[in-house]
């Protein structure tokens, strides 16, 4: 009687129960999310870096076009873009086919998102001697501006329609 008392515990210790498998199954599941998040955080990070440097490369394209024609103007048109579409036909000159390049570049990367397929190329005062490049921050939640005169910003909300702030379209 005793032996079979014996086997019986033994059978009955072996598993684990549906409560220790559920706390593990829910402690798995917490560090995945928090894994996930971050990721994705680091994802939005990397994207405005990108999107950044891409600015900052259709600006060094724009003092190329100053310096060979002394005028802006082929490279800007004072519209938004919110899509590679919008790129193909927006740009002439020398430095065309980079400004398309760089355009589909930085749309793609802000295609979603509240500032959604935001960026632009204009100025306030006059496209021939002028420029200003604002562009949609998604991991910031802002728009990124680079103005002719050197000036930059990642500062300004989407409420204020980044139409102040160094660089931005009214202080280029």
């Amino acid at each position: 009687m005793i032996w079979c008392g014996i086997i019986y515990n033994m059978r009955r210790n072996k598993g684990f129960t549906l409560i220790e498998l559920l706390v593990v199954i829910s402690i798995i599941g917490l560090l995945s999310s928090i894994v996930l998040a971050s990721l994705n955080s680091a994802k939005l990070k990397a994207n405005d870096a990108a999107t950044m440097r891409e600015v900052q490369q259709f600006a060094v394209l724009l003092h190329y076009q100053f310096n060979e024609t002394r005028n802006y103007s082929s490279l800007q048109t004072g519209a938004w873009r919110n899509d590679a579409a919008s790129c193909e036909s927006s740009f002439s000159g020398t430095y065309a086919e980079q400004a398309r390049e760089i355009c589909k570049n930085i749309v793609s990367r802000t295609i979603s998102g509240p500032g959604g397929g935001r960026f632009y190329i204009g100025s306030a005062q006059s496209m021939n001697t002028t420029f200003s490049i604002m562009a949609w921050l998604q991991g910031k939640g802002r728009f990124y501006c680079v103005g002719s005169s050197g000036g930059t910003s990642a500062t300004v909300p989407i409420e204020e329609s980044a139409w102040v702030g160094a660089g931005c379209y009214a202080n280029p």
